[in-house]
């Protein structure tokens, strides 16, 4: 295949572009017209370019020193009887789940619906109001006892980053995704470089899917909210199911394993000029909050 050359394209400047914006906007300063506000209420430009990035070059020293991981597909089962949770956890991971999640109140359910399940090769994590002894669970981690900050949920991403911040430091943020593609991306890159700052950097970040109401628009949402969050460096991911057949959500993150090749990575989208302005706000507005 030949190889492209980039440099046959003109070099276009921050102010070639206003003027060229100007006059198709009749006149009107495209400055004050192109601004906008996403979802989370940010300020934007219309336009960034390469000039934007100059004093945004912490984001690439920092995630230029980020090992690489590979990121884990979940899936969250809850355990009300032992027999139909043991069969959807193997479904899971013979389905290509790393590991699941299990909801549990009853503890005396957990024997039977780990049964035939090798947890030497897959991770098993627990979320439960009850006290769980944690003798004989080498391997598997108990939340909320102690190791995990359950993030509740919301559609502000610096309100998100604050609770993150504020909580205690715990092994297992466990955290929900954004529907806005490139906000996601933007705020899971805030939260690695926040929680690197704050000497945090081994914590492991979880993500979730939330529900949404139409079950149609889940299934988009689980790929898009999915991608954007893997792209951002969740370490784990889990897909919530529209119609009652997680094979459907489960084979969503497989096919964002296998056919897009995002398996291990360390920050993919560094140098992407909107998505860097962006994640620099939002590290910005939360340390504004900090103060």
């Amino acid at each position: 295949m030949k190889e492209l050359n980039l440099d046959i394209f003109p070099k276009i400047s921050n102010d070639q572009w206003k003027k060229l914006a100007e006059n198709q906007l009749k006149g009107v300063n495209p400055d004050d017209k192109l601004k906008w506000r996403n979802s989370a209420e940010i300020s934007l430009e219309g336009y960034y370019d390469q000039s934007d990035l100059q004093e945004l070059e912490y984001l690439n020293t920092y995630f230029s020193q980020v090992k690489s991981h590979r990121w884990k597909l979940y899936e969250e089962v809850t355990v009300k009887d032992e027999k139909e949770a043991n069969r959807q956890i193997l479904n899971a991971l013979m389905g290509g789940c790393d590991g699941v999640i299990l909801s549990i109140e009853n503890p005396d359910l957990l024997d039977g619906a780990l049964k035939e399940v090798d947890r030497n090769i897959c991770d098993i994590s627990i979320r439960s109001n009850e006290h769980i002894n944690p003798e004989g669970l080498s391997g598997m981690m108990i939340m909320p006892d102690g190791n995990c900050l359950l993030v509740e949920e919301t559609e502000n991403p610096i309100s998100q980053l604050l609770e993150v911040l504020k909580g205690e430091d715990q092994n297992f943020i466990y955290r929900n995704a954004f529907s806005d593609f490139f906000l996601e991306i933007s705020t899971v890159r805030a939260l690695r470089f926040l929680l690197g700052e704050a000497g945090r950097g081994n914590n492991h970040i979880h993500t979730y899917i939330p529900k949404h109401q139409s079950n149609e628009h889940q299934w988009f949402l689980n790929t898009t909210a999915g991608l954007a969050s893997i792209l951002g460096g969740s370490h784990s991911i889990d897909f919530t199911t529209a119609i009652g057949d997680p094979r459907i959500s489960r084979n969503t993150g497989n096919l964002i394993r296998e056919e897009s090749g995002i398996d291990e990575y360390t920050d993919q989208c560094g140098g992407s000029y909107y998505i860097e302005v962006l994640t620099d706000k939002i590290i910005k507005g939360v340390k504004e909050k900090l103060k």
